[in-house]
């Protein structure tokens, strides 16, 4: 203990921890479950994008399938029981009750002449009212017909009859109402759907909550029934394996790498005390990290702290350094955590709230160690490692200068024989499981939906504007279903037309007078009734529909695809269903007031943007730390500038070799030379090589571990550092030795 100052900082440093820490449990611990949090913002219109998400992201199928409609129709009723009054789902849809279908039926009925399908409307218009009537005249008549006469006087042309299936069917894609419910039948198996939306807390990590509580209890229904089997589809669902994968994994890596790692540090100093502060310190650290991003952020993304854990191998440098050397070794500390946190702070900079929260998490639970070591570790004594080499010299200093040449040359031209070639492959960030592999598969079979991630944006001044312009694009989008482009689509216009279709609409509909003494005749209705028809439909002037004036049964698929007003716009969102041809699609947008999104394009793109930003990120850890450096170390200046040069490009060449640079493998170079630095450092103040090799296998063990994830980012991410730490030891190896 030096000075009386040292008992103020230690004070000083307690109190932010106690501080941070009480902060972070008042704000609570929240973790970011979402799926699309592994992605960055990808266009303009991020902002769009996040309702988009937000809309849809809590949608989820679940189907019930049996070897006949009855048993499937049973076995979606049980689940449907279990579940419609739980906290898991906000909305749980089986079936119509009557009120709802009542509901619907009476709507269509009232606004039968402002709905008038797109079919019926072109007959209409083409002065065709006659094809119009016959075919009503032929529904009724045919002994197959399920028409519903309730309103025939009213109605006599079926104008609601002709939309009610439409709507109930809606984004159904192969889906048919049958008694009440939505089925379909292929391949002998008959199947039956329930549409729902989980809420904001069913995304838990427990079994015995939210998606887990659902899986539990699908076993259970399976198991009580073996004619009925479940399978789900839906965000949620990846969302929920993701998370609780990510969280099994840290458990794992975390408890894998403390123990490994105080296996090495008692046997290294074969005493209990190093080894105990050491954990004490990283557990410290680890929650300050973890405090201080959810202070900033309000939650962390679970899979952050998954990249979080390598914070075990980086802060024990410290501690072994202590150990070995006490104060001796503030100054090389110092700067080691300087080079190391500028390194963080830059990839803060990345528009990539996932990367983000990374940085800042390791960034402060970085600083927060190497502030025990420099204030608290002084206060404790214990035996090091012995001292009496301080330096592994070797008699052929000009041999390990040579080498230290040749592996030098070698890194710097390993990339121009390979070439850098910057590859994101989203779809590699991601690997479901086997059962969620297969229930997709079967769903999109039963379905027909087929999704490809690919969507158009609509914008305008105001919301008629915003249905005009959607009208245009379905009109286009109708054109290319002719052409085999695509199976359909799923738009609000298909539910709710803008006022100006309504006023179009009910113009046509007046076609229909001329025929009505006729039609009714036919129908069997006297005189009057045509008069009451024709004043019926003069009453029904002016009844026009608003976005948010439909039943239940249309708000809630309306409401996910309208977003309403970001910015100075309204957007609405289109969904193409079963594309077979993505180019002719994007040729339908203008840019001004249709825009086509492929995400998994778009986000691939901006991921090959950030990348490049990483790269930047490099150089500019280059430029800010080594003129410090240089100050320092003005006879190593040499040794400084090219190690970390060589340590890059060389991780550069195998990153590349193995399939590409990606954003994460850039990551983690740009890590690579805040720590390779560290080394260098050492060796160029004299430490001992022991302490540095101990440092090395420690933090090697925890980039090895997170190499070992499954989570494929954080793979890249591990072994990207691995590799590039073990050539920044061999090489400060050689050049210090020589």
């Amino acid at each position: 203990m030096k000075g009386s100052g040292w008992p103020i900082k230690r004070t000083v440093f307690l109190c932010v921890l106690a501080i941070v820490f009480v902060a972070a449990l008042c704000r609570g611990i929240h973790l970011d479950t979402s799926f699309f949090s592994l992605f960055p913002e990808y266009s303009a219109l991020s902002g769009v994008e996040k309702k988009i998400s937000r809309n849809t992201s809590s949608s989820v199928y679940i189907f019930a399938e049996g070897d006949d409609f009855a048993a499937a129709k049973n076995g979606a009723e049980s689940f449907y029981v279990a579940f419609k009054d739980s906290d898991v789902f906000k909305s749980l849809t089986l079936y119509q009750d009557a009120g709802a279908f009542d509901e619907l039926k009476t709507f269509l009925f009232e606004h039968r002449y402002q709905l008038i399908d797109d079919e019926t409307l072109a007959l209409l218009e083409e002065g065709k009212a006659d094809t119009v009537a016959k075919a009503a005249l032929s529904q009724v008549y045919s002994p197959f017909s399920f028409a519903d006469l309730t309103h025939l006087d009213k109605d006599p042309f079926l104008l609601t009859g002709k939309n009610l299936a439409k709507y109930a069917s809606q984004g159904a894609g192969n889906m048919f109402l049958k008694e009440g419910c939505l089925a379909s039948e292929s391949d002998g198996k008959w199947y039956v759907m329930i549409r729902g939306a989980v809420t904001d807390s069913a995304l838990s990590f427990s079994k015995k909550n939210g998606i887990g509580k659902v899986y539990e209890k699908i076993k259970l229904l399976e198991k009580d029934n073996p004619a009925v089997s479940y399978f789900c589809s839906g965000v949620p669902f990846h969302s929920y394996e993701s998370s609780s994968k990510a969280m099994k994994e840290i458990s794992w890596i975390t408890g894998v790498s403390l123990a490994l790692v105080a296996m090495i540090i008692f046997f290294a100093f074969r005493s209990l005390l190093p080894m105990l502060i050491s954990v004490v310190n990283i557990t410290v650290s680890l929650l300050f990290g973890l405090a201080v991003a959810l202070i900033f952020y309000g939650k962390i993304n679970a899979l952050a702290l998954v990249f979080g854990t390598t914070l075990i191998g980086v802060s024990i440098d410290y501690s072994i350094h202590w150990f070995v050397n006490r104060e001796k070794i503030f100054r090389s500390l110092t700067i080691n955590c300087i080079s190391t946190e500028v390194s963080w702070c830059l990839l803060m900079l990345a528009p990539f709230p996932l990367l983000r929260q990374i940085a800042l998490f390791s960034a402060a639970g970085l600083l927060c160690s190497y502030m025990i070591v420099r204030l608290v570790y002084p206060l404790f004594t214990g035996p090091a490692l012995n001292q009496a080499d301080e330096r592994l010299h070797t008699p052929s200093g000009h041999l390990f200068r040579m080498a230290g040449i040749l592996v030098i040359a070698i890194c710097l031209i390993a990339p121009a024989v390979s070439g850098i070639r910057i590859k994101n492959n989203i779809r590699g960030m991601y690997t479901m499981s086997d059962r969620l592999m297969e229930w997709e598969k079967k769903a999109s079979g039963v379905l027909g939906l087929g999704s490809t991630g690919e969507y158009f944006i609509v914008a305008g001044r105001g919301p008629q504007e915003l249905l005009g312009q959607e009208e245009q694009l379905a009109a286009a989008l109708e054109k290319e279903k002719k052409a085999g482009m695509l199976g359909g689509y799923t738009a609000i216009t298909s539910y709710v037309p803008s006022m100006a279709k309504q006023a179009r609409s009910y113009q046509a509909a007046s076609l229909l007078l001329q025929r009505s003494h006729a039609q009714l005749k036919a129908l069997g209705f006297g005189s009057a009734a045509a008069g009451q028809f024709e004043q019926d439909y003069k009453n029904n002037a002016g009844r026009m529909v608003a976005l948010n004036a439909a039943p239940s049964f249309m708000q809630e698929s309306i409401d996910t695809l309208y977003l309403g007003k970001v910015g100075d716009a309204y957007y609405s969102v289109v969904f193409p269903i079963q594309v077979k041809n993505s180019e002719a699609l994007k040729s339908l947008a203008d840019g001004k007031h249709v825009f086509f999104m492929s995400k998994i394009k778009d986000i691939e793109q901006e991921l090959d943007h950030l990348t490049k930003i990483a790269l930047s990120f490099i150089l500019a850890s280059y430029l800010l730390v080594f003129p410090v450096l240089f100050v320092v170390y003005r006879k190593g200046a040499l040794r400084i500038a090219l190690v970390p040069v060589a340590v890059i490009l060389g991780s550069l060449a195998f990153v590349s070799a193995c399939g590409g640079v990606d954003l994460f493998a850039c990551s983690g170079i740009v890590l690579i030379f805040g720590l390779g630095l560290d080394y260098l450092v050492y060796g160029l103040e004299k430490k001992t090589g022991k302490a540095t090799l101990l440092s090395f296998i420690t933090t090697e063990l925890s980039f090895g571990a997170l190499a070992l994830s499954s989570f494929v980012p954080a793979h890249v991410f591990g072994l990207t550092v691995c590799v590039g730490l073990a050539l920044a030891y061999l090489l400060s190896c050689l050049i210090n030795r020589s």
